[in-house]
């Protein structure tokens, strides 16, 4: 009865140390895993990073567009040749002024309204 018990013990002992062995390759691939997974997610913290970054500066440049459109829009109005300008622009005294002044309403409307947002 001894022998078989031996042999049952060595059988056991030897199952035992392949399933040991099983298990620590599947926690070495498992690690690996993990490795590969946490570059990847480093690599894609990067990019996440660095499209912010764009993000925001295209904002940036966005605001800035916006507030030299506005004053170039009324500016091209007395450029156009309509038949009731004379050679300044305006058949009316207080046309000029009142350009001027729209002009600069809207593009400091423009510039809070950039300001309020966080785009500069």
């Amino acid at each position: 009865m001894t022998i078989s018990t031996n042999t049952n013990t060595r059988t056991d002992a030897a199952s035992t140390a392949d399933e040991q062995a099983q298990a620590l390759a599947v926690l070495h691939e498992i690690r690996d895993e993990l490795r590969d997974f946490n570059r990847d997610m480093d690599r894609l913290n990067a990019l996440t990073e660095d499209q912010v970054k764009s993000t925001v500066e295209n904002r940036k440049l966005t605001a800035l567009t916006l507030m030299f459109v506005i004053p170039s829009t009324f500016a091209a109005i007395p450029g156009a040749n309509f038949e009731h300008l004379n050679e300044y622009g305006f058949d009316n005294f207080f046309a000029l002024p009142v350009l001027l002044g729209t002009v600069l309403a809207a593009s400091l409307g423009t510039f809070v309204f950039v300001k309020k947002k966080g785009w500069l």
